[in-house]
């Protein structure tokens, strides 16, 4: 009678810790997989891809409008972080496309990829999700990014940020 009393109170633990266990690996099954379907439905273009032509050319008119020429890139890809206040059940994933005023400077944030990546990071995971969910707020978020990363370059200057990739999930 003693061994089963014992037995009980040591099974309940494990069985709360196969529950979490099993809670947490399916969390993490579907970001995986949230993960890999947005990826590949950006990259087939998604529900818009039949005018991809019409918009390729609604955006070279954008560009040559804007002053932006698109010369010197410098990507940073697929950074996925956790927005404030959201006890990392939430995550922000995105892309953005930093245009610097020289091919000198592109190659200096190639150089200077950690630094970069870590000083948006900070940015992004400062940001709660109604400052980051917010479409008006984006052009504030892009330029506090293009002034924290131009305090820290040295051969030129990051002319524009472009996000494009901004999923909140």
């Amino acid at each position: 009678m003693a061994e089963t009393v014992e037995e009980t109170r040591t099974a309940k633990p494990a069985g709360k810790t196969n529950k979490l266990l099993l809670i947490v690996l399916i969390v993490v099954v579907q970001l995986v997989a949230a993960y890999f379907l947005v990826g590949l439905f950006l990259k087939h273009g998604g529900p818009e891809s039949s005018g991809a032509a019409a918009n390729e050319k609604v955006n070279e008119k954008k560009a040559s409008s804007s002053g932006a020429n698109f010369d010197n890139v410098f990507i940073v890809k697929d950074l996925i972080v956790n927005p404030a206040g959201t006890n990392g059940l939430r995550f922000l994933l995105t892309t953005i496309g930093l245009e610097v005023s020289s091919a000198q400077t592109e190659k200096e944030c190639e150089k200077r990829n950690v630094e970069i990546h870590d000083a948006i990071i900070n940015i992004l995971t400062s940001k709660t999700l109604p400052q980051l969910d917010e479409v008006d707020s984006r052009d504030s978020l892009k330029a506090e990014i293009r002034e924290a990363l131009n305090r820290d370059l040295t051969t030129g200057s990051v002319l524009h940020v472009y996000f494009s990739k901004f999923i909140i999930q």
